[in-house]
């Protein structure tokens, strides 16, 4: 089973098959994804994302997932962990953050 699992700031637990991320992602105090098994787990009190890639045929409903990534923001950056669902490698990324709004200084 692959899935992000989150803790809010109760102490629930959450994971992708209870709720949609937007729903929850402002309250989430901890999160990690579990890729069968194997625990990716994140530093708590972060401002995270996650989400996934796909793709699909024109004209058909067959939609593939290709990789799942999770991740926060820190600084002006974000870093992502992603796992390609085909391998299970996984890659770290950073790239800079689309909505941060630079010191005009």
């Amino acid at each position: 089973m692959k899935r992000w699992e989150m803790k809010d700031e109760n102490g629930n637990e959450v994971t992708e098959d209870d709720i949609n991320w937007s729903l929850v992602q402002d309250r989430a105090i901890s999160l990690k994804l579990n890729n069968d098994g194997q625990i990716i787990t994140l530093p708590n009190n972060m401002e995270y994302i996650q989400g996934k890639t796909a793709s699909a045929f024109l004209g058909s409903e067959k939609i593939q997932i290709e990789s799942r990534f999770l991740g926060f923001k820190l600084g002006k950056s974000i870093v992502k962990v992603r796992v390609n669902e085909k391998t299970n490698d996984i890659s770290i990324e950073v790239e800079n953050d689309p909505n941060h709004i630079s010191d005009s200084k």
